[in-house]
């Protein structure tokens, strides 16, 4: 009588089509980041981002469930590079390159900080810095000759008169 009851199918049908063809652009953005580096995960989640928030029909929950996903890939891919960086500067302790482990560092507490952020796991967290702690104290501290805390030792040699 006054419009009820009465259905729009092609609409209806449209609407679904329009849903399932964002939501299949979402899943080829999320594919992609599953395997990216840190930089190119940042670019496809902040894609993702504009992405979603230009489509009115994506569904909120899709959304903030896409998004949840992006951030743990972007998170994970951070996590990959910071554990790969400080494994390497540990690896340059037996070879005594303490400026190349000092560039390591620096790049590797980049990328930590990035994951921090993002909200990695706490116990991952702490074995980070364990190793890091590791690193930083193990290595570089041997000194061939003398120093300061063990200078040469000028005085002769007291004679052995145990054999006398």
């Amino acid at each position: 009588m006054f419009g009820f009851g009465k259905s729009k199918p092609e609409k209806d049908n449209k609407n679904e089509q329009e849903i399932e063809r964002i939501k299949k652009t979402v899943n080829a953005l999320l594919l992609q980041m599953k395997t990216a580096g840190p930089e190119d995960a940042a670019n496809l989640s902040e894609k993702l981002k504009e992405y979603s928030q230009s489509e009115k029909l994506m569904p909120m929950d899709f959304k903030k469930s896409a998004l949840a996903q992006a951030k743990k890939f972007e998170c994970d891919a951070n996590m990959r590079v910071a554990d790969k960086l400080i494994r390497q500067a540990a690896s340059m302790l037996a070879k005594e390159q303490i400026k190349e482990r000092g560039r390591l560092l620096a790049d590797s507490r980049r990328y930590f900080s990035k994951v921090c952020s993002l909200g990695a796991d706490p116990e991952w967290k702490r074995a980070y810095q364990r190793l890091c702690d590791n690193v930083m104290m193990s290595g570089g501290v041997q000194l061939e000759g003398n120093s300061r805390a063990k200078p040469i030792c000028l005085a002769p040699k007291a004679p052995n008169r145990a054999k006398a």
